[in-house]
């Protein structure tokens, strides 16, 4: 039986035999009953976290393919402006180990997404249960990140109200987890990157390939120190929870 419970029966027995009124009662049972009570369940964050942990260290591989991919492309390129010769064999490969990256960054980006969405909601279900609610609730720890405009900021409010209030510790709350801010600025900087480097990449001249696929490149590299910050800070903030 869990200590408050029998703590509470105890009091109920100091009640019935008169020994303490209703109304003292009633306020030692408040604080008896855990934040959240039974129909209130928060949840473990320590296997969501190792997954989003062990995606993120995969997303920074997959940005060091993309780096490379891209970084060869636009050698190739370069090549080719300058009068070097190269041989169509050696751009189709380029052309296809791009491709490959791009469908490698695809297949680990939406399940690290889904996971990162799913730990936002349960975080800011656990916080609300502890009652130490974050600046969002926890339909936004959905929506933030569907939301123009508003997923620029409100996903990196909501987890990092997640790790400031997950503790009752008045000196860690109010700090910032800083490797999940560096990390979300970096993978922010990494998409746009990438989005700036595909509409460049467009233009008619060779200029603007070689352009396109040195953003292209930029975006893979930030996105290797994204993956290696995201992996660490969530480790970090799904243990503090399991506290």
């Amino acid at each position: 039986m869990a200590e408050w419970m029998e703590e509470l029966r105890k009091l109920e027995s100091l009640r019935a035999d008169s020994l303490i009124t209703e109304e003292e009662f009633e306020k030692q049972k408040a604080l008896l009953i855990p934040s959240g009570s039974a129909s209130e369940s928060t949840y473990s964050l320590l296997g969501l976290g190792k997954g989003v942990s062990i995606l993120s260290g995969l997303s920074a591989v997959a940005g060091l393919i993309t780096l490379i991919a891209f970084a060869l492309r636009a050698s190739l390129l370069t090549d080719i402006k300058n009068g070097k010769f190269v041989s169509w064999s050696d751009g189709d490969d380029a052309d296809a180990f791009v491709e490959a990256a791009s469908v490698i960054e695809f297949l680990i980006g939406v399940p690290l997404f889904v996971l990162l969405i799913i730990w936002a909601w349960r975080a800011t279900v656990n916080i609300e249960a502890k009652g130490r609610p974050g600046r969002w609730s926890r339909g936004w720890a959905i929506g933030g990140w569907f939301t123009p405009v508003m997923f620029f900021f409100v996903p990196y409010q909501i987890i990092s109200d997640a790790w400031k209030n997950a503790i009752d510790d008045g000196d860690a709350q109010g700090g910032r987890n800083m490797l999940w801010l560096a990390g979300f600025i970096f993978w922010w900087a990494s998409v746009v990157s990438a989005i700036v480097g595909g509409i460049i990449g467009e233009g008619d001249s060779i200029n603007d390939a070689i352009s396109g696929d040195s953003l292209g490149a930029v975006s893979g590299g930030l996105g290797v120190i994204a993956g290696i910050l995201i992996a660490v800070s969530f480790n970090q903030m799904s243990k503090r929870h399991a506290q």
